[in-house]
């Protein structure tokens, strides 16, 4: 392997992200791009957004503050990604999201959480769907070759519930605030931006993409 393959491959790429952060679903094709040109596998990591929201979901605020608030979203998201936009589907309730981080360190155990957490975030983002219900995320998994017996297993009975409570308190020790959060190599990046930072970051740091590496 040349150095600079490497070099890349030992960079680590860690997002702290929540799945019912629309920002966090803008940077999911950003981050899969990264890991394709710079041969790098990220490692995604619960953000909880909203402990607070129950196990089966609940109504989004209905203030005028919160309409405008939604607005403002919408219109950035709309100027800053609009392919993905034209795309989303924004949900009308809170998604419950703990169950989805324990089915995500499942998927982490069977080494396809890079892909699991994709399909997952296309299922809820472009599908509508409700990734607080079992049939969900059931359906990722069979989506990305998991075993869905056995995932149904690990969420009813709670197997991984420790786990990823344990996971949800790093997020918090460690002071991460917003979603997402990306740490690529010693540089933390806080929020949304465009894949040309991420990239710029990268070969900061040494790495080089494989097009570079095969030229």
């Amino acid at each position: 392997m040349e150095q600079s393959q490497a070099a890349a491959g030992a960079l680590r790429v860690v997002v702290f992200a929540d799945f019912v952060c629309p920002y966090s679903y803008l940077a999911v094709d950003q981050i899969d791009r990264l890991a394709c040109e710079y041969d790098v596998k990220p490692l995604w990591r619960p953000h909880w957004l909203h402990p607070d929201t129950p196990p089966e979901g609940c109504p989004r605020e209905s203030t005028p503050e919160s309409a405008a608030k939604r607005e403002r979203q919408n219109s950035w998201m709309r100027e800053m990604a609009p392919e993905q936009y034209a795309r989303m589907r924004l949900p009308r309730r809170r998604h419950y999201s703990f169950r989805a981080f324990e089915a995500l360190e499942f998927a982490y155990d069977c080494d396809l959480d890079f892909a699991y957490k994709t399909v997952l975030y296309e299922l809820m983002w472009t599908e509508g769907r409700d990734i607080g219900e079992t049939a969900t995320l059931l359906e990722a998994g069979e989506r990305v070759g998991l075993d869905s017996g056995e995932l149904k297993v690990a969420l009813d009975e709670r197997l991984y519930a420790q786990r990823t409570l344990d996971a949800v308190n790093q997020a918090r020790s460690i002071g991460i605030t917003c979603t997402p959060t990306i740490f690529i190599g010693r540089t933390r990046i806080n929020g949304w931006h465009y894949y040309e930072v991420l990239q710029s970051v990268m070969e900061k740091q040494g790495a080089r993409g494989r097009a570079a590496v095969a030229g």
